[in-house]
């Protein structure tokens, strides 16, 4: 299935309309669909694709012979002898192409991880061979880590070469309904704050089956495909995993201050910075400080908190309750996401949703475009979500509730938002899970 992505399709269909080559790097974590993305750009278009592993060079260039000769229009030389990337360049740079020849290599670290030097022959074959051809070459990976180290940093063999790059990340909420036609407005909600918004995720989830079936059977089951994918997504590209585990784990059970994370694990705070720096970079964690701060960088509110929702899922019941589900006791798992999912994941994945629906449609809860759109607390109270311009500010309130008493969350709301300084026109907000999943028309009150 190929859903979203037209911006990055765009980029890349730019690129192969342009004069003269282009480079370009897609990046992204395990499951995200940089190989669909990139599949559907080649499609009906000259392309090698390359798909990178772990095995011997001369393995994996014999296993290409055959895709190459049928692109050069070469099967005679079917028993040439490929010794080298290098060699396989150099025949593709003899040929001239009418259309633009696009080459993949996918997961393009498996490479880098074989020949320490390959991002140095690579940027050898570049200049010499491929900068001056009608070529498209793409780079994709999906240890993020590695894809920095090779390509992207300042320091990287490859800087400097690429033309565009494409970090590619989890899709928006309404794209689960693309996957999921048949869920209803509350099982979506649901399905966003277990499963997220991986493609690959969204596929597994069937709606044949209800939601609970889906956690046990997708999740929870230790013979299933996403009971060990946290593991599996973090030793990528994490060396030590223990103290990110730790961290991660902490976070999962509601610990968001970098103070409070370090007394939980009884280390000072300055020895988690670097780990939770790393964690941010991966985006795997976001740290948030309230909107309204003036200096960002510098502000000493700072939150941490998941920006992963199935990461954050897997390390509250799958990853502290490996006891459990080791020996198959699935049941005392699910009974615990039964009784606490609601409040500890569902209520804050529906803040997350409104923020978004916010930015996508802000007509929809406004009379105005935010130029800030963010959480705001201080020591004692706290804000769902501000969105403000350079004239209004709009203070919103979100209750993962039916039958919610709006006059009473209205009049608690205008009291927390005297504690927020701004001289811009106000106004006031709440939005009810009724009113998501009935899909009524959300009041606003309180302009001024």
């Amino acid at each position: 299935m190929f859903y979203n992505r037209q911006n990055e399709l765009q980029t890349l269909e730019n690129e192969y309309s342009n004069k003269g080559s282009a480079f370009t790097v897609v990046y992204g974590r395990r499951r995200v669909g940089k190989t669909a993305l990139i599949s559907e750009y080649i499609k009906n278009k000259p392309a090698l694709f390359i798909y990178a592993t772990e095995a011997n060079f001369l393995i994996q260039l014999e296993n290409l012979k055959s895709q190459l000769l049928k692109l050069l229009g070469k099967p005679y030389l079917k028993d040439i002898k490929l010794e080298s990337f290098e060699q396989l360049f150099a025949l593709i740079g003899e040929y001239h192409f009418n259309d633009k020849l696009i080459i993949v290599i996918d997961e393009y670290q498996n490479l880098c991880k074989i020949d320490k030097a390959f991002s140095s022959s690579l940027q050898r074959i570049w200049d010499r061979e491929l900068k001056d051809k009608n070529i498209h070459l793409i780079l994709s990976g999906s240890v993020i880590s590695m894809m920095n180290s090779e390509v992207l940093d300042y320091t990287a063999p490859l800087y400097g070469r690429r033309t565009t790059n494409i970090h590619l990340k989890q899709l928006a909420f309404h794209y689960i309904k693309d996957f999921l036609p048949s869920l209803d407005n509350e099982m979506q909600m649901n399905v966003f704050a277990s499963f997220g918004t991986v493609p690959k995720y969204l596929e597994l989830y069937d709606e044949e089956q209800s939601f609970f079936d889906n956690i046990q059977k997708r999740i929870l089951d230790k013979n299933a495909f996403l009971y060990s994918e946290g593991n599996f997504l973090l030793k990528q590209e994490l060396g030590d995993i223990s103290t990110y585990f730790s961290i991660l784990e902490t976070i999962s059970k509601g610990e968001t201050k970098i103070g409070s994370i370090a007394s939980a694990l009884q280390v000072p705070a300055t020895y988690i910075t670097r780990y939770l720096s790393k964690l941010i970079d991966l985006d795997i964690l976001v740290k948030e400080v309230p909107v309204t701060e003036t200096n960002p960088l510098k502000s000493k509110m700072g939150r941490y908190k998941f920006k992963d929702r199935f990461l954050n899922f897997w390390f509250y019941y799958v990853y502290k309750n490996y006891n459990h589900l080791e020996i198959g006791q699935t049941d005392i798992v699910l009974d615990e996401i039964k009784m606490n999912f609601n409040d500890r994941f569902v209520s804050f994945a529906f803040e997350d949703f409104v923020l978004e629906d916010v930015l996508y449609n802000p007509h929809k809860y406004i009379d105005f475009i935010p130029k800030k759109i963010g959480r705001w607390w201080n020591k004692n109270e706290e804000i769902d979500i501000v969105a403000m311009d350079d004239e209004n500010i709009c203070f919103i309130e979100c209750k993962w509730q039916n039958r919610v008493n709006k006059e009473r969350v209205f009049h608690q709301l205008i009291k927390k938002s005297k504690l927020v300084e701004h001289g811009l026109r106000e106004q006031f907000l709440v939005v009810t899970k009724e009113e998501y999943t009935l899909e009524l028309d959300i009041d606003e009150e309180g302009k001024e």
